[in-house]
């Protein structure tokens, strides 16, 4: 059977719905099967950004397009599409 944890503690299934509604937006949120190994896991959203993230500043996004670029039919010669 599959158990549910919330903030690392295991969950009853019979509070289940009113505990995702509860913790969805503020804790991890985790299904774990008999043995206790991780099947699935959610975060709240904007809790966990990787590093290429955060380094896509406005700065570097300016940067980026004033180098040059390929027309998608350049590309796909590229690629070998055509």
């Amino acid at each position: 059977m599959v158990t549910l944890h919330i903030g690392g503690r295991a969950v009853n299934w019979a509070d289940a719905e009113k505990l995702f509604v509860e913790a969805a937006r503020t804790q991890r949120i985790e299904f774990r099967d008999p043995a206790g190994v991780l099947l699935a896991a959610t975060d709240p959203a904007g809790a966990i950004e990787p590093d290429w993230v955060r380094g896509i500043t406005p700065e570097e996004t300016a940067r980026r397009l004033t180098e040059p670029g390929f027309t998608f039919e350049e590309m796909k010669q590229r690629l070998s599409w055509q």
